[in-house]
């Protein structure tokens, strides 16, 4: 059972050192934070129970990992391919180009999940600077 009097407290306390730091504070920048305290000062051994209760305290149902796989392994699938799933782009790990048919498919599929595709940073292309590093076949996206 959670002191409701000691949440407050830290909260508080969490809010006012961010707000002395800087009052517009991205979420990315408190995320890696979190994460570098929890590293730094709690351990892995509790990366697991802070997840779960960070998941029941926004109210998530699935395990934003759990959906993520679940999305890359039905597109793998659907595919047969073996791509790479980021939160914002899909990588086809394929050293070779995709054809326009089957990317348009790849497109339509992600954008039925509820993604916007951005076009403009999708490219059904395969490109490598040799010794250095492949660019695979990549749909950018956001929510």
């Amino acid at each position: 059972m959670l002191n409701e009097n000691q949440v407050s407290q830290v909260a508080k306390a969490i809010d006012g050192a961010i707000s002395s730091i800087d009052d517009s504070l991205s979420y990315k920048v408190l995320a890696s934070a979190v994460a570098q305290i929890l590293k730094d000062e709690y351990g892995s051994h509790n990366f697991v129970s802070f997840m779960e209760t960070l998941k029941d305290e926004l109210g998530m149902e699935e395990s934003l990992n759990e959906e993520k796989g679940d999305f890359n392994d039905e597109f793998n699938s659907k595919f047969d391919v073996r791509a790479s799933l980021s939160s914002d782009k899909i990588e086809v790990l394929k050293r070779d180009d995709i054809d326009e048919d089957t990317f348009e498919e790849m497109i339509r599929f992600i954008e039925d999940k509820g993604y916007t595709v951005d076009s403009k940073q999708s490219d059904r292309f395969y490109d490598e600077d040799p010794g250095e590093r492949s660019f695979y076949p990549r749909i950018k996206f956001s929510k």
